[in-house]
């Protein structure tokens, strides 16, 4: 399924710089908005108005946040856009947990960027 670039938008939770830059590196040329979250807080203003959206969560940006986030937006309010946690070793036990309370993709281990890209395509793709 392909995706309309211009009305997409793809927000990144992380404390430092990692898969944001990635990502606008990944998409330049296909126009997918890449926002940069700072705080779990900055994710829902970060992709009001687009047609669109998925979200990527670091784990290791804010474990008890992330999951504080995760509990009350998608499952009290139903959000319904696609959800990427990427997590370590240390995080690869709460897999199951992440699910069931609304991630739909999880990583336990750094992938190439390219792989990051793909997956974001694949998810945005069920965003439709």
């Amino acid at each position: 399924m392909s995706v309309k670039s211009q009305e997409c938008v793809i927000a990144v939770f992380e404390k430092r710089p990692y898969w944001g830059p990635e990502l606008q590196r990944q998409f330049a040329q296909a126009s997918i908005v890449i926002r940069e979250c700072r705080t779990v807080g900055d994710l829902l203003p970060a992709i009001a108005g687009f047609e669109t959206a998925l979200m990527v969560m670091d784990l290791d940006s804010g474990l008890g946040d992330c999951l504080d986030w995760l509990g009350t937006n998608t499952v009290k309010d139903g959000i319904h856009c696609p959800i990427i946690a990427c997590g370590s070793a240390a995080t690869a036990n709460l897999e199951w947990r992440l699910r069931e309370i609304g991630v739909t993709a999880f990583l336990p281990d750094v992938i190439s960027g390219n792989d990051f890209a793909r997956l974001c395509r694949r998810q945005l793709g069920l965003a439709r």
